[in-house]
């Protein structure tokens, strides 16, 4: 019983979100101002790279709507989570521009596996998506295009 216990305990305290601030990354992996996260620690970061007009992105997860923003040329949003010990973390968003719209995960266990930071203990991890006039380049780091960018959607 003490075991479903302590299972049901971090199976709660993995699962927190913030809302989308201008923030840096926390700098350790198990203490992130609100709660303990116990397998990881993720920064997720939007830029508007090269749209001279304003961008507009809604994300969400299923326990979380963070919101519209609007992105100006260069401007970013990023949000901060302990990912969920099932590994089963989701993010999406809606990106509007003009008369374009697109809708796809910006963030799940695949992606963060395949393009994103990796897993070193004691470090925060993040993934850095860049909206360019051509589509959506996902990477581990802000580096000169198209250095170490994964394209994977169009407009």
């Amino acid at each position: 019983m003490k075991s479903l216990v302590f299972f049901f305990f971090c199976l709660v305290i993995t699962t927190n979100t913030s809302s989308i601030t201008n923030t840096s990354i926390a700098s350790s992996l198990f203490n992130t101002k609100t709660k303990i996260c116990w397998y990881g620690y993720w920064t997720v970061f939007i830029y508007n790279d090269n749209i001279s007009d304003h961008i507009s992105v809604h994300v969400q997860s299923g326990d979380d709507d963070l919101g519209n923003h609007t992105l100006a040329l260069k401007d970013n949003e990023n949000w901060s989570f302990c990912e969920a010990i099932t590994l089963k973390t989701l993010y999406y968003a809606h990106f509007y521009w003009n008369s374009k719209t697109v809708f796809f995960d910006v963030f799940n266990d695949d992606l963060s596996s395949r393009y994103c930071t990796p897993w070193k203990i004691f470090l925060p991890r993040k993934c850095v998506w860049l909206v360019r006039e051509d589509g959506f380049y996902l990477g581990d780091d802000i580096t000169p295009f198209p250095i170490g960018w994964t394209k994977l959607h169009d407009w």
